[in-house]
């Protein structure tokens, strides 16, 4: 089954992010938080592929605003949703677990009017086939904002709604 999951189902999908992307106490407190309290990282939403009983692959989207002018205040932008912590467990690998849930997301972000989406890979080219193909450098300060790995500052995009791509001249949170 494909689907999103209810914001207090979040936690579940800790084992999946630890055995993908590490075990952090320190950051994944910050980044899920504790039952009493959300994290400050994460304000989004998470889309699951669960098999055999379990999540076995899932996508993160943050909301955040991008801009089209770098002048201060001059323009508010519009909403576009950051994907992040793409992942599936290594044994579930390519079985196309991982297509359905970015099917899912961007199908759902293209109903509710996105102009477009992005996210950062380590290679590009595992999303090219699912139209992520509009790239562009963000700047130090973004990759930070966004948790970038070290060394990643590429951004790509897919059009959802958007008839072609205009490329932001900032990033910056979304308040939710």
């Amino acid at each position: 089954m494909v689907r999103f999951l209810d914001k207090s189902e979040y936690f579940d999908t800790i084992p999946l992010f630890t055995a993908c992307f590490g075990e952090d106490p320190e950051f994944l407190e910050e980044y899920y938080g504790t039952p009493a309290k959300p994290g400050e990282v994460f304000k989004g939403r998470i889309a699951v592929k669960e098999t055999d009983g379990k999540i076995v692959s899932m996508v993160h989207l943050k909301p955040v605003r991008a801009r089209y002018d770098a002048k201060e205040g001059s323009n508010d932008g519009v909403h576009v949703s950051y994907i992040l912590c793409v992942s599936t467990f290594p044994e579930y690998r390519h079985r196309g677990y991982m297509d359905e849930v970015m099917t899912l997301v961007t199908e759902t972000l293209r109903s509710e009017g996105d102009p477009w989406c992005f996210l950062i890979a380590v290679d590009k080219a595992i999303y090219r086939h699912l139209g992520f193909v509009y790239d562009w450098k963000l700047t130090e300060a973004e990759a930070e904002m966004l948790y970038a790995d070290e060394g990643l500052s590429d951004a790509s995009a897919k059009l959802l709604n958007a008839k072609e791509m205009q490329f932001p001249s900032t990033i910056r949170p979304e308040t939710v």
